[in-house]
């Protein structure tokens, strides 16, 4: 008698019932329908489709603002339990995009974190303040200062802030010098150190960039773009906009561990890295970020030395105080030899 073939186990779908109530992540793949039980604002905006196997799905119409605001409140709102105003007129973050540079920081650059606790700068956090209310769920005993120069904006932030009950963890700041990116040494501003900053740039220099560009994909854009003139134009374009990062984060060096910014074009990408290489950051290291069609890059650089970082991180994952012991001292130059005795 022959044997059967084995059954081949089905994968079980993924429904909102089956996650904590705040999972403080994303899905893999969403049921919009499942969303929409949770978050009834999107009910109206859902659009039956048919899945590859004839399966009936829900999508929304991407190229409706409305639409593409309600879906990303519901994300912040079920999966993270975040109360979110999105004005119509501010650029409208993608909340899967967001969440993967905040998991870049945590993942790549989270080994290098201090004893002391986390601190992150956000510049130009925009009305949505999307990366530090992200942050102060993601990562755990974190607080930001987030920077904007548009004051409706700040205002905005600083009303998501609250309505979160994030007050002590989040404070905004109008940074009234627009050609100012790292507002350090301003008298108001917080005379503390930084673990690490973040920023998502503009990334046109003008409305006939943004036109070529677009006509020069092969694909249309799928998502509708509403924001502020701000958040997407700015002189020179985000080339000259992390040209004078750079120039500034060398300015206050070690005032911020890691200084990290979104890059959303790849002749960017080179460009900047060669700068902080004459700059002389001490370490560079890159990131690529993948969100559907769209590739966007992540660069962080430190002006601190990589033994300063060994010497000064918790060192949960050592084995033995002897290990970092012995490690410290091979960085430093330094022959030691295990005494023997208890102090091992």
């Amino acid at each position: 008698m022959s044997e059967s073939p084995p059954h081949k186990k089905k994968r079980k779908t993924e429904t909102l019932n089956d996650r904590p109530a705040v999972a403080n992540d994303l899905p893999d793949s969403i049921c919009y329908k499942a969303l929409s039980v949770k978050f009834p604002e999107l009910k109206p905006f859902l659009i039956p489709t048919q899945g590859d196997k004839g399966h009936n799905r829900c999508s929304i119409d991407f190229k409706d603002p409305e639409a593409v605001r309600t879906l990303n409140r519901a994300l912040l709102s079920v999966y993270f339990g975040l109360d979110v105003t999105l004005p119509q007129d501010s650029l409208c973050p993608k909340v899967a995009n967001r969440l993967n540079y905040v998991c870049w920081i945590k993942n790549s650059i989270g080994r290098d974190f201090p004893l002391e606790p986390l601190r992150g700068l956000d510049v130009g956090t925009g009305a949505s303040c999307i990366y530090p209310l992200l942050g102060a769920r993601v990562l755990k005993d974190c607080s930001f200062v987030a920077t904007d120069i548009n004051a409706e904006s700040v205002r905005t932030a600083v009303a998501n802030v609250e309505r979160n009950g994030l007050l002590e963890r989040i404070q905004v700041y109008l940074n009234s010098d627009s050609k100012t990116k790292l507002p350090l040494d301003r008298a108001d501003f917080p005379g503390i150190k930084f673990t690490f900053s973040m920023c998502n740039p503009p990334f046109y220099s003008s409305e006939e960039e943004r036109e070529a560009l677009r006509n020069a994909k092969a694909k249309a854009p799928s998502l509708s773009t509403l924001a502020k003139t701000d958040e997407l134009f700015t002189e020179g374009g985000e080339e000259r906009f992390l040209s004078d990062m750079a120039d500034e984060s060398k300015v206050f060096g070690d005032r911020i561990a890691w200084y990290t910014t979104m890059v959303g074009k790849k002749r960017t990408l080179g460009t900047l890295k060669a700068k902080l290489a004459t700059l002389g950051a001490k370490q560079i290291r890159e990131g690529t970020l993948v969100q559907g069609r769209t590739s966007r890059w992540v660069v962080a650089w430190s002006f601190i030395d990589k033994r300063v970082f060994s010497v000064d991180v918790c060192r949960m994952d050592r084995p033995s105080a002897w290990t970092w012991f012995k490690d410290i001292a091979d960085q430093l130059g330094i022959i030691v030899d295990k005494a023997e005795g208890e102090y091992w």
